[in-house]
């Protein structure tokens, strides 16, 4: 109902079409692509099986703020906000990753004149402390979560998918909306979240349609690099990785459907030629 609802809002608009409705008044307005730390590996053949060994790599990590004319939604959190006080960055107890920031996301979204309280919608790709690091902010917010990523980050053993219970603890009490799949979270077809499990159980990603570039797929974790992306590589340390192949082999028939652009959240070389907040993307 919510998305038909939606459909038929956008056609009566003015006495338009549906698409010459979205042109006159997008839903969505404009998103902001925040720098939200790096993580420094020593050896980028644990994401390129059988590629690159021993060979050192700086992979980017980005948060996406999106306006719609509803309200705000911050899609992932990025690397802890605390690890931007710390002048060599914080290095995991095996010595493979240094993650570091330059600013915090509360500066970053500040400079454009948001706080974390007025964030309507905050959902994260997964729930691995690059992506979930400042998750405790947004208590005001509702999240969205796919329920398998809800249940591996706030059961008994999150240590056991590779995520920090720490970042959630404080989510606890706030309002959740458990996710079983796609999810259109505005009910306009503009901010769709995509169900692509494999990275973790409950990974998700993110289509956006913005109203001057068109769609953009927000990959999350489905793959690290555009290399990633065109060969189809799974790493080895993937939750599920014949979930993984399917989801990235769904997304790629998404993107021929829809004619979407890839967003890699950690090809840093990909992210450098895309304007970064307070700029946006319209």
């Amino acid at each position: 109902m919510k998305k038909l609802l939606g459909l038929l809002a956008l056609v009566s608009l003015s006495g338009c079409s549906g698409m010459d409705a979205w042109r006159a008044q997008p839903p969505v307005q404009r998103m902001y692509v925040i720098d939200c730390g790096e993580n420094h590996v020593k050896d980028l053949s644990r994401w390129t099986p059988g590629q690159n060994a021993g060979k050192p790599f700086v992979f980017g990590d980005y948060c996406y703020l999106i306006k719609h004319a509803k309200g705000w939604m911050l899609w992932d959190s990025g690397i802890a906000d605390r690890v931007a006080a710390m002048p060599h960055g914080l290095t995991a107890p095996n010595g493979a990753i240094t993650a570091t920031r330059r600013r915090t996301l509360v500066e970053s979204l500040k400079e454009i004149g948001v706080e974390p309280a007025d964030i309507r919608y905050f959902a994260m790709s997964h729930s691995h402390a690059d992506h979930a690091g400042n998750a405790s902010l947004f208590v005001k917010s509702v999240l969205l979560i796919q329920g398998a990523e809800y249940a591996a980050a706030f059961g008994p053993e999150p240590q056991k998918y590779g995520i920090a219970a720490a970042d959630f603890e404080k989510l606890r009490g706030a309002q959740v909306e458990k996710l079983n799949g796609d999810y259109d979270v505005f009910g306009d077809g503009s901010v769709v979240i995509k169900s692509t499990p494999g990275h973790t159980p409950g990974h998700q990603s993110l289509l956006v349609r913005l109203p001057k570039r068109g769609p953009v797929l927000l990959t999350g974790d489905v793959v690290h690099l555009v290399y990633s992306w065109e060969h189809d590589i799974v790493p080895g340390f993937n939750f599920d990785q014949a979930a993984s192949r399917r989801s990235i082999a769904a997304m790629k028939q998404l993107v021929k459907e829809t004619g979407a652009q890839v967003w890699v959240n950690h090809d840093r070389e990909q992210h450098n030629l895309i304007p970064k907040s307070p700029n946006f993307v319209e």
